[in-house]
């Protein structure tokens, strides 16, 4: 695989050079990796790339180098190059300035520390560590320190006692850390761990065509990289993507980790600086990098596996990585125990470094900085040792490997039997052999599985898939060549979502490619006919009529029912969204809801109207576990959405499962939901005369699969919304998670203020969260615990278990579980398989993915004889399924608790990959209590890895999250938004200033400022351009010229949503002046992509954006200042049918009278406009 981390400038790149090795010994010529055996450490980097001919630079890297280049922006030879030019008489400022490749890395403003926090905290454990002879445990003790330390200072700065909510604010501001530059990107190419045993237990030969594989895939995935991501971006703002002459990086071998174990990989540390085509030093524009990752790590797989292919004959097998996983192709033959054992020491001193960690968090209640991060991983490696290791060769630590090997296969010819197993000797696939593939056949099955998995798709979507299927179908020849045929095929069989160029640029404004240098390489948008036929067919069952239909007699005598039963009256959103799904009668309908807002009471009260009206509900979901939650609460039969296209496609059918005219289809949580099987139930019920009705909420998670049809429902037909919230004790937290849903920032200030935010590393957090959880349950509280990933659901898991047997209420030891953990009597654990032959509650259920179940008995051979959690049900589960499906359940993933409700919930959120979709659906757990637990910070690894970043204060870190939009776009709005971009300012004037910027000829007037200064008349030229770019310039200004016109005929026509409640004129003098205005406003709006209600949204003050903001103000205040709410008489011309003309109508009419007025202007000019002038006349933006 490859993956990518970012580079800091200063000392970011000092841990690859660390580890070359001792003594700096030279590689020799032609001297490989394999061949590298009689030297400690790793061998000396070597400079890559075809940018490197920039610098004129080869062959090894220094330590020197790279500290010019990555630590400080300059020529790799920059020692040289300066002591020359001050040997030429150049002072030291001047000299350094030569040697700089472009600008020097940007400065950022300084943040300050807060010294006297961080000594204060610190003083007061070690004062805790005297008083009670033990530091303060995590959790409530902690806590308590750090209020009573915030409160003291605060009130010591304030001058008075300081309030609850300003010491949770203090508190969650507290950790920021100073922004550094990116110096470059660290590109890591990895193969799967079977590789790098076989290398280690192999002969020389193998040793060495391994280590050739390897060698021979990265380059060719490298080059490939090199050739599509490298680019920078030129022009104001960087509105252009031009080419750069390649990428300069410093390769670095490993053939270990850190931590001993066998781990063949490359480093290639990737310089920021580019040189463009003009030979001008830049950024490098690592949009497309970080775009094409997964495609570049698919394409090294491909590679590595055809290299081994062909020079060892070796074989590759998928093995699965657990639910939601892509399965991994590990080596044919390699025991997975081997692999296992090799791994076995690196997870001891991570977790000894973990320990470490924790125990400098508790003695100075801060993170340790990194210096002490770095001696603490040492310290950790020391520990875990097994006698003395220091100045181990390669050829030392292949003896430790097979020796460990032996140990666990049972002797030294047992493992070079399964290396001989593995290797069965050349003779695979040769250049011309292999399998005969269908590129058109390959390529329809690449569509097929994009569109499974995802709405929408790009070119390297196709290309990585493109990637994953030619390997599993080995050919002869350049298998990277086939792949990129297949993917191009596949882009020919997919739809473009984004439009052509409206305005074709000229060759100078186009890359080497072809393409304008206006987009954005490898951002093209595609989709399928059976995507968008799907889509569609869904929004036009929301319009069509069908299904049962129940009158209100039936609606008002089962409302009445639900609420005499439950003690609660319906508010009247719920009674909205069952009248809707009962009485619409159209053969789909939708129902919105935010969390906790009772979907599930109006979904009773439904369910029983439809049975009045002698109809059936059928209860779907997209899991089985929620399906038989969702029936049991209704009193209906529940199952998934597959089960039941599955039952009706093999034609055995179930009485459960059964539809006819009087089924309704109820399908919960429908934003999780994928739209082909939301299509295919459309067709089951479209079969039968059914209806189908879908409950969600487009703001949680989405879909795993082609999504974002319910918010397309939604915006195209309308769906039934609920609006209050029911769940929360405190009525602010209700308001709050709901500003949270929409996107507004101001709904952190409650989480901030009530103390819910905390914020530090992974480790750190891990540790808060399971305390906080421990001391809920501990308390008789019903709570859970959320991460966000599985690797922290089972370290929380794990960490419960381990307290829990250590006080006596669990079982040690245990049956092995498929995350790595043990399960014994006592455990909760959860099953995430569904096993429908493994019956419980005398035959009413059966085992489901996500069922929680405590463990009763264990017996000898694996099998577990557990209790369901919710009815109590037992069964055993037999070995075999214990081993590959089963878990510990302490803690849930996101994904897992999505419809859960709990006293308190506990959330792990990764500042950096989370958005507010997961971020809302975790905080909206509890009913009393949610806090959330963000990591903001990173650790230097347990290997010595320094990928560390500076650190984010909590608060700035949730207003991130709550900004990052992650919901799920269906095909027909992404396709829509796309061309309304292309029609945006946002796009247009960028552009064109830009080409006026750059080509302009001579001096002149301030490049196309007419749009941007409400003042300036509509005569003011535009600069001489380049012949070949002023025809487009031209054209530009037109297509600018009608989106103003588009905008402001919105406005008049009561179609933007910003101007609806603004006064409108009613004096016909006042008409045109307020058009004019609000011209201005929605230009503004438009060129700056404002998307509030609010007119002007943000107030801003600097740069060109804070020149709009005042004048588009300004603007605004020309429309109050004409509106008048007093109707006044109007004259002949301004009646209609003798009916007086609305303030609508009298917009409508100045309109066109405005339009025939300027087109009267220009054809009496009998002239085009001049160059620059805008086609009508007034207030421009």
């Amino acid at each position: 695989m490859m993956t990518v981390h970012v580079l800091h400038a200063g000392d970011g790149y000092t841990y690859l050079t660390r580890q070359v090795a001792t003594g700096d010994q030279q590689r020799a010529a032609g001297e490989s990796l394999a061949d590298y055996y009689a030297h400690e450490g790793n061998p000396p980097g070597r400079w890559v790339g075809t940018g490197m001919a920039g610098v004129d630079v080869t062959g090894r890297v220094s330590e020197a180098q790279m500290r010019a280049l990555f630590g400080e922006g300059l020529h790799p030879d920059a020692d040289r190059i300066i002591s020359e030019a001050m040997a030429r008489g150049a002072n030291p400022e001047l000299a350094v300035e030569v040697a700089r490749l472009g600008r020097r890395f940007p400065r950022f403003a300084a943040v300050e520390s807060d010294q006297e926090w961080r000594s204060a905290i610190t003083a007061a454990y070690t004062q805790f560590k005297v008083d009670h002879d033990r530091p303060p445990q995590a959790g409530v003790e902690r806590d308590l320190i750090r209020w009573q330390v915030a409160g003291e200072l605060l009130s010591e700065r304030l001058g008075r006692e300081s309030r609850d909510e300003e010491r949770s604010t203090f508190l969650a501001a507290q950790g920021k850390q100073q922004r550094q530059p990116v110096a470059g990107y660290d590109l890591v190419f990895t193969p799967v761990k079977s590789v790098s045993t076989l290398w280690a237990l192999g002969g020389q030969d193998v040793r060495r065509e391994v280590a050739a594989a390897h060698e021979a895939a990265w380059q060719g995935a490298f080059a490939w990289v090199e050739q599509e991501a490298g680019v920078t971006r030129v022009g104001k703002g960087g509105a252009a993507q031009v080419d750069a002459r390649g990428l300069m990086a410093a390769a670095f071998d490993h053939a270990d980790s850190r931590t001993g174990d066998p781990n063949l990989h490359t480093h290639v540390a990737v310089s920021n600086k580019v040189q463009g085509t003009d030979g001008r030093w830049r950024a490098l524009d690592a949009r497309v990098l970080h775009a094409l990752g997964v495609a570049a790590s698919e394409r090294y797989n491909t590679l590595v596996e055809d290299e081994l292919r062909r020079r060892l004959g070796v074989e590759f097998v998928e093995e699965s990585r657990g639910p939601g996983k892509q399965p991994v192709r590990e080596v044919a033959g390699i025991d997975k125990r081997v692999r296992e054992v090799f791994s076995s020491r690196r997870a001891a001193i991570e977790d000894t470094y973990d320990e470490l960690l924790a125990q400098y968090r508790s003695e100075h209640g801060h993170e340790p900085p990194k210096r002490i991060q770095l001696r603490l991983a040492q310290q950790a490696t020391l520990e875990t040792r097994e006698g003395k290791e220091k100045g181990v060769t390669l050829t030392e630590r292949r003896q430790q490997w097979r020796t460990s090997a032996a140990a666990v296969l049972g002797g030294q010819e047992a493992v070079d039997a399964m290396v001989a197993a593995a290797v069965p000797g050349r003779g695979g696939v040769g250049e011309s052999e292999g399998e005969q593939v269908d590129v058109d056949q390959l390529a329809a099955q690449v569509v097929r599985e994009v569109e499974t998995k995802r709405a929408t798709w790009g070119p390297w979507h196709l290309m990585a898939e493109a990637m994953r299927q030619v390997r599993r179908h080995p050919a002869g020849g350049d298998v990277a060549g086939l792949a990129e045929r297949v993917a191009h095929r596949a882009q020919a069989l997919s739809i473009r979502l984004d439009p052509p160029e409206l305005n074709p640029v000229p060759a100078p404004l186009r890359r080497a490619d072809g393409e304008s240098v206006y987009t954005v390489h490898g951002a093209r948008s595609y989709t399928s006919r059976a995507v968008l036929d799907a889509e569609a067919d869904l929004v036009q069952a929301a319009l069509r009529t069908g299904g049962l239909r129940v009158d209100d007699r039936h609606l008002e005598d089962a409302v009445a029912a639900v609420e005499a039963r439950t003690g609660r009256t319906l508010d009247e959103g719920q009674r909205t969204l069952a009248a809707h799904f009962a009485g619409s009668g159209r053969e789909l309908a939708a129902g919105i809801g935010p969390a906790g807002a009772g979907k599930t009471t109006a979904m009773a009260a439904f369910a029983r109207a439809v049975e009045k009206a002698g109809g059936r509900v059928l209860a779907l979901a997209p899991s089985a576990a929620a399906a038989a939650v969702l029936g049991e609460e209704l009193g209906v039969s529940g199952e998934t959405l597959h089960k039941l296209i599955d039952a009706h496609r093999r034609g055995q059918i179930p009485e459960s499962l059964r539809v006819d005219a009087r089924t309704v289809l109820l399908v919960d949580e429908a934003g999780m939901a994928g739209t082909p099987q939301l299509a295919a139930v459309l067709a089951l019920a479209r079969e039968y005369g059914a209806s189908v009705r879908l409950l969600g909420d487009p703001q949680q998670l989405a879909a795993v699969e082609a999504g974002g049809v319910l918010r397309l429902i939604d915006e195209r037909v309308g769906a039934a919304h609920l609006r209050e919230v029911h769940r929360f004790t405190d009525p602010a937290e209700a308001a709050a998670s709901l500003q949270l849903r929409d996107g507004d920032r101001g709904g952190a200030q409650f989480y901030l203020e009530r103390g819910r935010v905390r914020g530090g590393t992974r480790e750190a957090m891990l540790e808060e969260v399971y305390a906080a959880w421990r001391d809920d349950v501990e308390t008789g509280k019903d709570s859970v615990m959320v991460a966000g990933s599985n690797d922290d659901a089972l370290a929380l898991s794990t960490q419960a278990r381990r307290d829990l047997v250590a006080a006596g209420r669990g079982e040690p030891g245990g049956v092995q579980l498929a995350d790595g953990s043990q399960a014994g009597r006592g455990d909760r654990i959860v099953t995430r398989r569904n096993e429908r032959r493994l019956a419980t509650a005398a035959g009413r259920d059966f085992v489901k993915n996500g069922d929680v179940w405590t463990v009763l008995a264990r017996a000898e051979d694996g099998r577990l004889r557990v209790r369901h959690a919710r009815h109590g049900g037992t069964l055993t589960l037999p070995a075999e399924y214990v081993a590959e499906h089963v878990q510990l359940a302490y803690a849930a993933t996101v994904h897992r608790v999505q419809g859960m409700t709990v006293d308190t919930s506990h959330a792990l959120i990764d500042a950096e990959a989370s958005d507010r979709q997961a971020l809302y659906t975790a905080v909206t757990r509890g009913r009393e209590n949610n806090r959330v637990y963000l990591v903001t910070e990173t650790s230097v690894g347990a290997d010595g890895h320094d990928e560390t970043k500076p650190a984010d204060s909590p608060a700035d870190a949730l207003r991130r999250i709550i900004g990052r939009d992650g919901a799920a776009v269906s095909a027909t709005s992404a396709q829509e938004q796309a061309w309304q971009d292309a029609h945006s300012l946002a796009r247009l004037v960028p552009e064109v200033e830009d080409a006026v910027d750059r080509y302009r000829i001579g001096a002149g007037p301030e490049p196309v400022s007419w749009w941007r200064a409400p003042t300036a008349g509509a005569g003011d030229p535009l600069p001489e351009v380049d012949s070949q770019v002023e025809p487009w310039t031209q054209r530009h200004v037109e297509l600018i010229e009608q989106r103003l016109d588009y905008l402001t005929d919105q406005v008049a026509d009561g179609h933007a949503p910003w101007a609806r409640d603004l006064p409108r004129p009613v004096a016909p003098e006042s008409v045109e002046e307020w058009l004019t205005a609000a011209r201005v406003v929605a230009g503004y709006r438009d060129r700056w992509s404002i998307t509030t209600t609010d007119p002007l949204g943000p107030h801003l003050e600097e740069g060109a954006e804070g020149n709009d903001y005042r004048a588009a103000g300004a603007a605004l205040a020309t429309m109050g200042a004409t509106s008048d709410d007093q109707r006044v008489p109007v004259s002949a011309p301004e009646r209609e049918h003798g009916r007086e003309l609305t303030p609508a109508e009298r917009l409508a009419q100045a309109r066109e009278k405005l339009s025939r007025r300027q087109q009267q202007d220009r054809q009496r000019r009998q002239e085009p406009p001049t160059r620059g002038a805008p086609s009508r006349g007034g207030p421009q933006l």
